[in-house]
């Protein structure tokens, strides 16, 4: 059996070839072949001669492969916490998987919607998540402004805006919660998302998918691969998406376009080179958020702002962005103990959005009491480019009965991002019978343009030894220095700023494998992200720092589909800028901590039940700050308190095969907005599916998100989004 590592990073490598579900395919098919032939021998020996033949039993367990395709819910590898092919029951860190198919199963338009049963993950509605991958783990901010969005591996976006990662386009998402550094460079503290993209086939694939939902919902998904014509060393894929939808927002629509082609070159067993490209185009508009003084049910007025309400101008709100990639990972491996990886990407992107939103201050509270909205325009053109590398050799050797896994690269993230925002008052719209036309005059002077030209470097070297021992016994350890760089330009001023950092982390782990498959574990992580070139004017600040505990323990019991993890951590940042109550007076003195608990099972308790069920206990705040007022205030999203279980049943015990149902509940619980004096209720979302099997090529399936259409508010700060309501697809696949 040929196994292939792989790399991932926030500028790192992940390469990892030979699907492995072709080996099970191939031993099912040769385990059918010498049952015959056992079955015949043992006809003709009853007939002719005393002839016995012992047992044959064919057993191929095929390794897991983190880029290939996985049949099921239930990951039991990944490739992202040690940027290797590694069992997560190995990793001394916590880690989650997402699989193509429960993605599917659960209709995942976003990667919100696909992390929605992940322990300690929050994120705003669609309404926004549509426009930007922003997520909160573990209390704190996760997105593609904080490193914590990547693309096989690597960085993606620089700017939260740029477009979000389609989930039809992914394989699989794998979620590295806490400090993460080591290996990817600048990050939150809280972790990072790391969407791993479809890849080439060796076996035949071909799927067209049609969907159709309220909100005059139209969506068609196609999805090819193989080997290239008669090739034998050449492999490709093609995936694309096309969709038309409304929302429950008035005026606000959801229309995309993502088309990703690959290509696989594998000259022999030991050599891989695949070609990953995206082209995604989104055409919506933003959502404004709302001031919580103006949305039901938080705001006390005699005047609201509807859920289905849309406070801008048809005529001028528009939103419109094409986001595009083109790489290559390649992998060599010498022989059985060396391997050499190398990756990289080109990014780019281009959004034009401007829309309407709500007045601050004053104007707030006249609008709850007159109903008559003051607004503001905010126009913005906004360009990024990035390009992304990551090397690394890897060695095997064992001296000693004690096996080293060694790691050693390097890697580079060099950004560009062109922003041009312009925002003044506007003219006013009643919200009490919503007079849209009213005219919105842009002033584009150089001197209004509150946007930047902003170039950053990044570049680290990193290292990681994996020693096992006693073949019980796994230690990690790891060390990064970075060197990061920045420049900022203003548009309006043309004030130039600059700032260099440097940060050296590191990473221990132990990690005890028992027979039984329990595998306790203890770590210690570390994070950096460097400070804003222009948080204050003429000032340099350290990077912020996060610093990680974390004992857990995880379940595998041998031979069975089945990962249970549970852990409890205490994660730090220091060296957070924090201002006074003016915003003046930049001081590094803030600290924010989070505590909790966090449990996850995934499990195919039989070969028709699945099931998957996760709870978080959270405990993050500010420790300090330079407003004592905000010491012990909770972080914004965070609930104390989390809950998901899914479960999906296949009728095969009851001679329908064909028929699979499931459903799941989400429980989030009290939340507590910075700048609103009560706390946001906790609620429960349900969701359900069905889905039935018609004959070897066609099926259909059914999905209902928050079924009792359940209506609830999310905020932070002082502002407010209405959440999902219920949403229901239809769906008609056919495979061939």
């Amino acid at each position: 059996m040929l196994e292939r590592k792989t790399t991932v990073g926030t500028d790192k490598h992940y390469v990892s070839r030979h699907p492995a579900f072709h080996l099970s395919t191939l031993a099912l098919a040769l385990g059918s072949i010498f049952s015959a032939q056992a079955i015949a021998a043992q006809e003709e020996a009853t007939a002719n001669a005393p002839l016995q033949l012992g047992e044959i039993n064919i057993n191929a367990a095929a390794v897991e492969n983190p880029t290939a395709p996985l049949a099921g819910k239930v990951a039991l590898r990944n490739g992202s916490a040690t940027k290797s092919n590694a069992a997560i029951t190995e990793t001394p860190q916590s880690v989650s998987v997402v699989t193509a198919d429960e993605m599917r199963d659960r209709k995942s338009d976003t990667l919100a919607d696909a992390l929605s049963y992940t322990p300690g993950f929050t994120s705003q509605p669609s309404s926004f998540n549509r426009t930007s991958d922003r997520f909160r783990m573990r209390g704190f901010d996760v997105e593609s402004a904080t490193g914590g969005s990547l693309r096989d591996g690597m960085r993606l976006q620089y700017n939260s805006y740029d477009g979000v990662q389609e989930p039809y386009g992914l394989e699989r998402v794998e979620v590295v919660r806490g400090a993460a550094s080591v290996l990817y460079g600048q990050l939150s503290p809280g972790g990072f998302v790391n969407g791993v993209s479809k890849r080439p086939t060796e076996t035949p694939l071909h799927e067209l998918g049609l969907q159709y939902g309220n909100h005059d919902r139209k969506q068609l998904t196609a999805d090819f691969s193989g080997p290239l014509g008669d090739s034998d060393v050449l492999s490709y894929r093609l995936t694309m998406l096309k969709r038309d939808s409304d929302t429950q927002q008035d005026y606000i629509n959801d229309d995309k376009l993502y088309i990703a082609p690959a290509l696989t070159w594998r000259p022999d067993e030991d050599t891989s080179l695949t070609l990953l490209s995206f082209y995604q185009k989104s055409d919506t508009r933003f959502s404004a958020p709302l001031p919580y003084q103006l949305v039901k049910g938080v705001g006390k007025g005699p005047f609201t702002i509807g859920r289905h309400d849309f406070i801008g101008e048809p005529d001028y709100d528009d939103m419109n962005g094409e986001m595009s990639a083109i790489g290559y990972e390649f992998e060599h491996r010498f022989d059985e103990h060396t391997r050499i990886s190398n990756k990289l990407r080109y990014y780019e992107a281009d959004v034009k959005w401007k829309y309407m939103q709500v007045r601050t201050g004053n104007p707030v509270n006249t609008a709850a009491a007159t109903g008559v909205l003051a607004r503001q325009y905010s126009d913005r053109r906004e360009r990024s480019r990035a390009l992304a590398s990551d090397t690394n050799i890897e060695t095997r050797w064992n001296i000693g009965g004690v096996e080293n896994t060694f790691l050693m690269g390097a890697d580079t993230y060099d950004a560009s991002y062109d922003s041009h925002n312009f925002r003044a008052n506007s003219t006013s719209i009643n919200i009490g019978d919503y007079n849209y036309g009213q005219p919105v005059v842009v002033d584009k002077s150089r001197n209004r343009d509150r946007g930047s030209q902003i170039d950053t470097f990044q570049t680290g070297i990193y290292l990681q030894d994996q020693i096992k021992f006693d073949d019980h016994w796994l230690l990690l350890l790891g060390g990064r220095h970075d060197w990061a760089d920045q420049d900022q330009e203003g548009f309006a001023t043309g004030q130039k700023l600059s700032q260099d950092d440097e940060s050296t982390t590191w990473r221990a782990g132990l990690v005890y494998q028992a027979d039984n498959g329990l595998a306790p574990y203890i770590s210690y992580s570390e994070s950096f992200f460097p400070v804003a070139v222009a948080e204050a004017t003429g000032r340099t600040f350290d990077p912020t720092e996060g610093k990680q505990y974390e004992i857990g323990i995880r379940y595998q019991p041998p031979g069975s589909n089945t990962l249970l993890s549970a852990a409890v951590y205490e994660l730090t940042q220091e060296n957070v800028v924090k201002r006074d109550l003016a915003g003046l007076n930049p001081q590094q003195i803030g600290e924010q901590r989070s505590r909790g608990l966090e449990l996850e099972a995934k499990s195919d308790i039989t070969p028709q039940l699945t099931v998957i069920a996760t709870y978080a206990y959270t405990d993050a705040r500010i420790t300090k700050s330079v407003i004592q007022s905000e010491v012990g205030q909770r972080s914004e999203d965070t609930p104390y308190h989390q809950a998901a279980l899914w479960a999906d049943y296949n009728f095969a015990l009851f001679g329908v095969p064909q028929l699979k149902i499931g459903g799941g509940a989400r429980y989030k619980g009290t939340t507590q907005a910075s700048g609103i004096d009560s706390q946001m209720p906790a609620y429960t979302l349900f969701d359900a599916m069905a889905s039935y099997q018609i004959d070897k090529n066609w099926d259909i399936a059914l999905n209902a998100n928050n079924v009792t259409n359940k209506k609830y508010v999310y905020c932070e700060a002082a502002i407010c989004r209405y959440g999902d309501e219920r949403e229901l697809v239809t769906s008609v696949n056919f495979r061939w």
